[in-house]
């Protein structure tokens, strides 16, 4: 029988010289600028050159507060990380930030900022850290300031470019489609959203306001990192906000907000830091969202359970029919202490004069007025997060007026019927 051997060494050793690492090309490692190089060993057929990048801005959401961690990482033209990551720190309470003389082979980078940070919505610091990012080209003029909408806008600038639009075109498009969320009039010129400041008073700054205000609500830290989160997900792939819980929560807390709160707070934020800001009128684009925003329903801002310490809650939003000479609860459940509540009992179809009464005994964080004979009327102001107390009413009909923040107007009116 005649051996193979010969002819199966030689295919072995064409198989091994296949699978050898390619040799660099020789004039990327000679120190000298020739071939197709745009610099000494670099560009052309060789590794990208070098260029060197400083990157400044201010994280908001609010502010955030001095010693949180930014992290800048280096990508390609396609927005693939490529593994280098740079990180530093905010330097004072404005937020600001910086890096200096980055080396990257690629003008793109994205952001993360992980900190606490100012609510301008209730004046105060927050309880815990929320992370925002932000994706930019270097080569744009400006400050490279990260906030919502900087962040709402990423994942979809990410989906786009890798599905063949260019960087230029693909942030545009993604940060109107952000605006359209919130009903702003995109044919305006707007600025890229890294050049937006809430400490700054332009027409595009108020938009910036307004929508982080909206974003931010009453909400608790982990509440506004879910709805981000969730919206960032919902218009990644079409740009559309579809779910209508989503809009449904953003509609909610839009409708309860205090702007000249949410002013005064921003104002007096940047006075406890040696500046002075001219705050622009951002409460036109709330009015503008809920005017035309096809988002509808909601869970209320506060929690009106259905059930409390003593049966039914009569500020619940199903029932409204209750039984005479019967003890409910009255039951509300804050999401912080920066939305305040009160509820006005008013006599409305009775020839009852004391037409209902409490439980001394049974009271729980809410504080009650006198009973008002002129008007027929007591008011109960909730004192802690969670306020119950039992109630009970003689046969009428009643008007139940819920008020935020100290409001002379009600944003919610129920009537029950007590048989």
């Amino acid at each position: 029988m005649k051996s193979n051997k010969p002819l199966f060494l030689f295919a072995l050793v064409l198989i091994l010289i296949g699978c050898e690492d390619p040799q660099p090309n020789a004039t990327c490692v000679d120190g000298i600028q020739n071939g197709n190089e745009d610099g000494v060993d670099c560009g052309g057929d060789c590794p990208p050159c070098l260029s060197t990048f400083t990157i400044e801005g201010n994280v908001q959401k609010g502010p955030f507060l001095n010693g949180s961690s930014v992290l800048a990482s280096a990508l390609d033209s396609n927005l693939t990380p490529l593994g280098g990551t740079f990180n530093t720190q905010i330097l004072d309470n404005s937020g600001y930030f910086g890096f200096n003389n980055l080396q990257l082979p690629f003008s793109f980078v994205s952001l993360r900022a992980d900190g606490f940070y100012f609510n301008e919505v209730c004046g105060e610091q927050s309880a815990a850290q929320i992370t925002l990012n932000a994706i930019l080209d270097l080569t744009s003029a400006g400050p490279a300031n990260v906030n919502t909408i900087t962040h709402l806008e990423k994942a979809r600038i990410e989906y786009l470019v890798a599905n063949g639009m260019d960087f230029t075109s693909a942030k545009a498009k993604a940060m109107n489609e952000v605006l359209a969320i919130f009903e702003v009039d995109t044919t305006q010129n707007f600025p890229p959203s890294q050049l937006l400041d809430i400490a700054n008073s332009s027409y595009a700054d108020g938009v910036l306001i307004a929508i982080t205000s909206i974003l931010q609500g009453y909400r608790s830290v982990g509440e506004f990192s879910d709805l981000m989160a969730n919206i960032t997900t919902d218009i990644r792939m079409d740009g559309t906000l579809d779910s209508p819980s989503l809009g449904a929560k953003l509609r909610a807390h839009a409708l309860v907000l205090d702007t000249n709160a949410i002013k005064q707070n921003i104002i007096d934020r940047y006075l406890d830091l040696g500046i002075t800001v001219a705050v622009p009128n951002f409460g036109q684009h709330i009015t503008n969202y809920l005017t035309n925003t096809t988002h509808t329903g909601g869970a209320d801002v506060i929690d009106y359970p259905q059930t409390g310490l003593s049966g039914t809650n009569v500020l619940n939003e199903t029932d409204t029919l209750f039984t005479e000479f019967q003890f409910y609860s009255l039951a509300a459940k804050r999401p912080n202490a920066c939305v305040d509540l009160a509820v006005k009992i008013s006599r409305y179809s009775s020839t009852c004069a004391n037409c209902w009464y409490y439980n001394f005994g049974s009271g729980q964080n809410w504080a009650v007025s006198s009973y008002d004979a002129t008007t027929f009327s007591q008011t109960y102001t909730s004192l802690g997060l969670d306020a119950d107390i039992s109630v009970g009413f003689y046969a009428g009909t009643f008007k139940l007026e819920f008020f935020l923040n100290g409001s002379s107007t009600p944003y919610r009116t129920k009537f029950i019927t007590v048989n």
